[in-house]
């Protein structure tokens, strides 16, 4: 529930100066402790964050950082920021804010051509009005499927150079640390790309600004036939096991998997962010009020780590005196 921050004291900005401080510290130990122990509070956590280091310009470097330690300390490439997290919380947040124009410039004509269209893409014989329709829909998908996946190919250029550096950046790291598996990389920048954005925005293209109606049943049965196809692509796997009516989309698996792994290298090719502004958002008040809250819930977890960590000894400290000074403020308004 993120209405309980909403109702909470902010105090001047220089007030939380000091907190400001410690979560921008190099290296950003801080913020690595509260992405492991705030789990629960991970949306306002990230939404706060992204916020305080966007007023910074280095936000590209508030999400290299967290996406590194969570390449580090996961074993299993197969599972790898598959669960929610808060690198994964705040790379959605990020890439939606971000990808606007590359979703618009590789989605639309396929969104706009299934929402236009008479014709379905169903593929599964339980969800059509007749079996006769088998053939002409697993026409019209491959059809679409060709045209989207060529959209998303040409529009590598639209897609922000940030969002690229970080792609490299993930890359980088799957690399150093599985250098022995082929697929890993292109598996790491596809599950953000694709199945993080992409994918999530034909199922929702309302929720993601592209469309202002609802899609009709049968263009949003369409819409998931080609996400899961594209999901399907994303983790270079063919179709195969229960659904054998699927195996139909596996010749455009296997023509793209080369394709989808030299456009996502070419994706990742970026070495540096390019100049990031820092946002015009002066006053971050709010947000660190937001951070003082979280910390504040999770005080006795941060005092345990604060007994081994000199660093977050002290963002417990800082944590204590903002505490105080709330009261003094709260005082003064009664």
């Amino acid at each position: 529930n993120h209405s309980r921050y909403l109702h909470d004291l902010v105090m001047p900005a220089e007030e939380y100066s000091p907190l400001q401080q410690l979560l921008l510290e190099p290296g950003l130990v801080s913020v690595k402790t509260l992405a492991e122990i705030c789990h629960a509070d991970r949306q306002p956590l990230a939404v706060a964050l992204l916020r305080v280091f966007r007023a910074e310009g280095r936000e590209t470097e508030l999400l290299r950082e967290l996406n590194d330690a969570e390449v580090a300390k996961e074993t299993e490439t197969s599972t790898l920021f598959r669960a929610a997290s808060l690198p994964t919380t705040l790379m959605d947040l990020y890439m939606r804010a971000e990808c606007i124009e590359f979703l618009q410039a590789s989605l639309m004509e396929t969104i706009t051509k299934l929402l236009e269209s008479k014709q379905s893409a169903e593929l599964n014989p339980n969800k059509m009005d007749s079996p006769d329709e088998a053939c002409s829909n697993a026409e019209f998908l491959l059809q679409t499927l060709d045209q989207v996946i060529y959209s998303i190919f040409m529009s590598l250029e639209v897609l922000p150079r940030p969002v690229r550096y970080i792609c490299g950046c993930l890359q980088r790291a799957v690399v150093g640390k599985w250098p022995g598996d082929r697929y890993v990389r292109t598996r790491v920048v596809s599950g953000f790309i694709f199945l993080r954005l992409l994918c999530p925005a034909l199922l929702n293209p309302r929720q993601f600004g592209l469309v202002s109606e609802q899609p009709s049943q049968m263009a949003t049965r369409s819409l998931v036939m080609v996400a899961k196809c594209l999901q399907n692509l994303a983790n270079l796997i063919e179709f195969g096991g229960k659904e054998t009516y699927m195996e139909v989309v596996n010749p455009f698996i296997l023509k793209n998997k080369e394709r989808m792994m030299v456009f996502l290298d070419q994706l990742s090719a970026i070495g540096d962010p390019g100049t990031i502004h820092p946002s015009n958002q002066a006053d971050t008040a709010k947000e660190l009020a937001t951070l003082h809250h979280i910390c504040v819930a999770h005080l006795s977890e941060l005092q345990s780590v604060a007994k081994v960590n000199s660093n977050i000894r002290t963002l417990v400290t800082v944590i204590e005196m903002l505490t105080k000074h709330k009261q003094k403020y709260l005082e003064k308004i009664r």
